[in-house]
């Protein structure tokens, strides 16, 4: 696609008036895209907070100390970070229908294979392919919200698939905590790696590109294509997109945002049911739904600011990345984390971390929509998501070992929880001076 292109989504003021069903993301049949990118990240994230919840009962089981158990949390980042760019790439050139259907596949056999293994070992090689096949959930959701949802939804669309993020442990937390407590941990892991498989038969039937998508009514076809790039003839990506995005300032300013948010959200999702338990001496069980609740919170909350991140912006103001100032105000209300060392309350300690996570949750959704706001060429997406992702997978890469071994040397939580505070602080600053530009290759705004 040319430089010069101007990648405008925005409908033309000719156009008719689209009807109120077709117009609404609830009532259109789009809204079934959206229910499976939901799904996607719902059984992603069934599968992350599963060994985060048998962590304690495998760590007896086998013997291991905080230490290890950090390292095997962390090798899930490892290969997570480097398959992220590899299937943004895939994403921009062989499409989102099968890299999803090759992904999940991969990591739903990965999630069964944890519950045979026997070793340490065994165990650290599932959770490397489980990695490796995960990472390409956001790479691929961004690019179909891209592709079936106008500007003036983006928001929203974002807010639901990332919203599987949260209500994936939020439902499963308690589940698999009751699973492991009747059957024990291994059956767990097998139960929730195979719904994985539903999920496939079902993207594979159901998804298509809106133009070729037989069961979309034809109102709401030309309604899409009229408002995304998916109207556009399909093109090559640019050659050395990544190198070329790279060489932005904003893609860096949302790179580390992205980082120092997901570093809070992990420490939850990998280690909040360790603490209630360590720290708060709480049953696995009363853990479980300390938990859940939560990620319930974020759920709702998250789906409530994409839809108004949506509202209050113009076509053109999206265009320019105003989306930022919501994001930075969820960012820096997220740091209440920081209060939670100096609450004795098991009350009030689930009220501040439901507001820490579900402030994290909105701001992660808002990045993640600031990215497909400001990254104008829609041939480049993928591999810009691919890359953002990675920013907070880094940092995600060193929640498990840095609080592991945090609470192996002071025998306390209290330093993770003020450095993950001091990381939202630093992720609001690089916001507000690092993301005021447009990621575009235009001679005007390079």
């Amino acid at each position: 696609m040319a430089q010069g292109t101007n990648f405008s989504v925005a409908a033309s003021p000719n156009e008719p008036i689209a009807s109120a069903k077709v117009g609404s993301l609830w009532s259109g049949k789009r809204f079934y895209i959206a229910s499976l990118l939901f799904l996607n990240l719902f059984i992603n994230y069934v599968h992350r907070i599963n060994l985060s919840v048998a962590a304690p009962a495998i760590a007896r089981d086998f013997g291991w100390d905080a230490g290890k158990m950090g390292i095997l949390f962390s090798s899930y980042q490892w290969t997570y970070c480097f398959f992220l760019l590899l299937w943004g790439w895939m994403t921009d050139r062989m499409g989102t229908r099968f890299v999803n259907g090759l992904s999940v596949t991969i990591w739903s056999i990965a999630g069964m294979l944890t519950g045979v293994a026997m070793s340490f070992g065994g165990m650290l090689t599932t959770r490397l392919v489980l990695g490796a096949g995960e990472a390409a959930s956001f790479p691929t959701s961004g690019k179909v919200v891209r592709q079936w949802f106008p500007a003036s939804e983006r928001g929203l669309a974002t807010a639901i698939f990332n919203a599987g993020t949260f209500a994936g442990p939020a439902v499963s937390a308690p589940f698999v905590a009751w699973l492991l407590m009747k059957e024990g941990w291994r059956l767990s892991f097998m139960l929730t790696g195979s719904v994985g498989f539903v999920w496939v038969a079902l993207w594979l039937k159901f998804f298509r590109i809106p133009a070729e998508c037989k069961w979309l009514p034809d109102d709401e076809r030309n309604y899409i294509l009229g408002r995304t790039d998916s109207g556009a003839k399909p093109v090559a990506p640019p050659k050395g997109s990544l190198m070329r995005l790279m060489g932005r300032k904003t893609m860096w300013g949302l790179f580390i945002t992205q980082g120092c948010c997901a570093y809070t959200m992990l420490l939850f999702l990998f280690w909040l049911p360790s603490y209630l338990v360590q720290s708060r001496h709480m049953s696995l069980v009363k853990a479980g739904w300390f938990t859940s609740v939560p990620y319930i919170v974020a759920v709702f909350l998250g789906l409530l600011v994409g839809k108004f991140s949506d509202m209050i912006l113009t076509g053109e103001s999206v265009r320019q990345g105003k989306r930022r100032t919501l994001l930075m105000v969820f960012i820096l209300l997220s740091a209440i984390v920081l209060v939670t060392n100096a609450v004795g309350n098991e009350y009030v300690l689930l009220v501040l971390i439901s507001i820490s996570l579900a402030c994290i949750s909105s701001a992660l959704s808002l990045n993640i929509a600031l990215t497909n706001d400001l990254v104008w060429n829609p041939e480049m997406v993928g591999t810009a998501m691919g890359f953002l992702i990675l920013g907070g997978n880094i940092f995600g890469s060193l929640v498990p070992i840095v609080t592991g071994y945090i609470v192996k040397w002071t025998g306390s939580f209290d330093i993770a929880f003020y450095l993950a505070g001091f990381l939202l602080v630093v992720a609001a600053l690089i916001c507000f001076t690092m993301t005021r530009r447009p990621v575009s290759f235009e001679p005007s705004l390079a």
